[in-house]
């Protein structure tokens, strides 16, 4: 009896001991469940890679449209998420996310981000801040199409592809140095009374109107502005008004951003458009716009400066 009791009693404990720290294949339970997680945080079934898909590149409009279309070259290719591309490859002169005019993927319009986002592993920024993320969906192919605000010379530079849970790198065509110089017509092609008669009615027209501050003008309104402020009037704020549309409707204002930034502030700080600021007819039946010392921050001064500034940029880079 006592040896049946003993013999019981070291059963017990040896199992106890074997549910404590083993599985039956003599391995340590904590070091199965953590592979286990390992295993489930990188599941095969969703990694990929660059060869996974082609890249094909084509040029028009003499380098100022880009076509980039991405197939699949395996049947289990995963569905591409987004693609980024660097357009760091000119120095200075690169081409920048403010460069592009449109974009579309496959015929739509597309996503189009300056930045990476969030939980994309890719890193772009790693080796460089100036670069577009074109996002996707669909199971493919893709045809991603983004049209620059002049052209460039073509060169083999970094792309990302994510799929999956991967995000990989591989080389592709990509915009290189400016074909073309900015060239720029003046405040008085666009505004100015002849503007009906010499072509510039068709650039306003074309991108539906100019939009400064908020507000969208027609090109009667920008000349009807343009007639009342060289006439009575003579406000050099709105020389800045009149410079950056000149610059938008040229399509050179990246080459001056940071006044034109300056100038956007102030006209977006208005209460409302400048055409409401027109004040009421003097006895000589003669308006004028009083528009405010400072708006958004900015100061009447500092818009005069900028205008100055880019008015000089076009007359030094006027279009023959």
């Amino acid at each position: 009896m006592k040896k049946i009791l003993i013999l019981t009693l070291l059963s017990i404990g040896l199992i106890s001991c074997s549910n404590d720290d083993l599985r039956a294949d003599g391995s340590d339970i904590d070091a199965v469940s953590t592979s286990a997680s390992a295993l489930k945080s990188a599941n095969p079934n969703s990694v990929s890679s660059y060869a996974d898909y082609n890249v094909a590149v084509a040029t028009t409009s003499g380098g100022s449209v880009w076509t980039y279309t991405i197939t699949k070259s395996k049947n289990n290719s995963k569905n591409l998420s987004h693609f980024i591309i660097n357009l760091q490859n000119c120095g200075d002169e690169s081409a920048t996310f403010g460069d592009i005019i449109s974009a579309t993927t496959n015929g739509e319009p597309a996503d189009l981000k300056p930045t990476e986002g969030q939980g994309t592993d890719c890193n772009p920024q790693a080796i460089t801040e100036n670069f577009v993320k074109i996002n996707t969906s669909g199971s493919g192919p893709w045809v991603i199409v983004i049209t620059f605000d002049r052209a460039y010379s073509s060169v083999s530079s970094t792309s990302w592809i994510k799929a999956g849970t991967s995000c990989n790198t591989g080389a592709v065509a990509s915009p290189g140095c400016p074909i073309e110089e900015y060239c720029a017509l003046s405040q008085g092609y666009f505004f100015a009374n002849g503007g009906l008669h010499n072509g510039s009615d068709d650039v306003w027209s074309k991108v539906g109107g100019l939009t400064i501050g908020g507000y969208t003008y027609t090109h009667a309104e920008g000349m009807y502005i343009w007639s009342v402020n060289r006439g009575f009037g003579g406000n050099q704020v709105l020389n800045g008004f009149f410079q950056l549309g000149a610059a938008r409707l040229s399509g050179i204002e990246s080459a001056v951003q940071e006044q034109a930034n300056i100038i956007e502030a102030y006209f977006a700080g208005l209460e409302k458009s400048v055409l409401e600021y027109e004040t009421l007819p003097d006895s000589k039946g003669r308006t004028y716009y009083n528009l405010p010392a400072s708006s958004g921050g900015v100061t009447s001064a500092e818009v005069t400066k900028a205008g100055g500034a880019i008015g000089a940029y076009i007359d030094a880079n006027h279009c023959e």
